[in-house]
């Protein structure tokens, strides 16, 4: 997996920030084409709406890829146990702060634009891609192996556990070093 394609699923893992900032941002006393125009009148808020829009389009777009990417290879799954919880606390501690920022202020934006980038260089060189809520929210569970691999997979809780009784082996594909999707091949 390319570095590019490591950032674009960082930029998604903040998906629910860029609804936030939009949501608070948004001026519920207009009706949405009084907003609408108003917003075309203000190159800030328009840049800042340009921005939002764009950070979604790429959010959804990285994440689809992990519909459609092949599956290359086999591997059995064993000790399988889940580990969504370190998303949570990945949303708590980095998504929720970020929405206190003010979008009016540039210094606001700069101190949080820094933040964003660190915290993305970090999430990139760590390999930390199965840190994004859009995966659960697409169906995805995250769990750890018994040899410490991260698996991204969209299968139910039961299919897992039967694959893991019976020992057979299941398509995947290496994401990064240590990190494998393991996907339902049934249609959605």
């Amino acid at each position: 997996m390319t570095k590019f394609y490591k950032w674009l699923l960082f930029i998604s893992s903040y998906a629910p920030l860029y609804l936030l900032l939009a949501i608070s941002t948004y001026d519920f006393k207009l009706t949405p084409f009084q907003y609408y125009k108003s917003i075309l009148n203000s190159g800030t808020n328009l840049y800042f709406w340009f921005v939002i829009v764009t950070l979604f389009i790429v959010s959804f777009v990285a994440i689809g890829y992990f519909k459609f990417i092949s599956l290359n290879e086999r591997r059995s799954l064993t000790g399988l146990k889940p580990i969504n919880e370190s998303i949570l606390s990945y949303l708590i501690t980095y998504v929720i702060p970020l929405t206190a920022m003010d979008v009016s202020s540039i210094n606001s934006l700069v101190v949080n634009g820094f933040l964003f980038l660190i915290i993305g260089i970090v999430y990139v060189n760590s390999d930390l891609l199965y840190l994004n809520i859009l995966l659960i929210l697409f169906g995805y569970r995250v769990y750890n192996d018994s040899s410490n691999n991260i698996i991204i997979t969209n299968y139910s809780k039961n299919e897992l556990t039967i694959y893991m009784n019976t020992g057979e082996s299941i398509l995947c594909r290496k994401v990064v070093k240590g990190v494998y999707l393991v996907r339902s091949q049934k249609q959605t």
